[in-house]
């Protein structure tokens, strides 16, 4: 749940992280196709007959490409929604300037005498 200290943007993507994300990866095939891939790597490596020490060192090399993933992710995530927010700022900035504009030049046009 959210406190009163939390970042109203954090709290959002949090929550499309954790319940939006689930569902678009479950829709995407492009995601599923990898994940495929992914088990049957794993399956791979299973039947590889590697020793016990060697399983620790290949799961702490994957571990690790995993979390160096989901932090790229995660931080992609992140600037792609602050770069929607700009976005939409910047196009409301330009709409709102441009409607100024619009109405000074309505105004400019009207009080030219010929």
């Amino acid at each position: 749940m959210a406190t009163r200290d939390d970042n109203l943007l954090d709290v959002l993507m949090e929550e499309r992280i954790h319940k939006g994300l689930e569902k678009a990866l479950n829709d995407n095939e492009l995601y599923k196709s990898a994940q495929k891939e992914v088990d049957e790597a794993i399956n791979e490596l299973e039947k590889a007959g590697f020793s016990r020490e060697q399983n620790k060192v290949v799961d702490k090399a994957i571990s690790a490409a995993n979390a160096s993933g989901a932090a790229y992710g995660a931080t992609a995530y992140r600037q792609g929604f602050y770069d929607g927010i700009k976005l939409m700022s910047e196009v409301d900035r330009v709409s709102q300037t441009g409607e100024i504009l619009d109405k000074q030049n309505f105004s400019y046009e009207n009080s030219i005498v010929l």
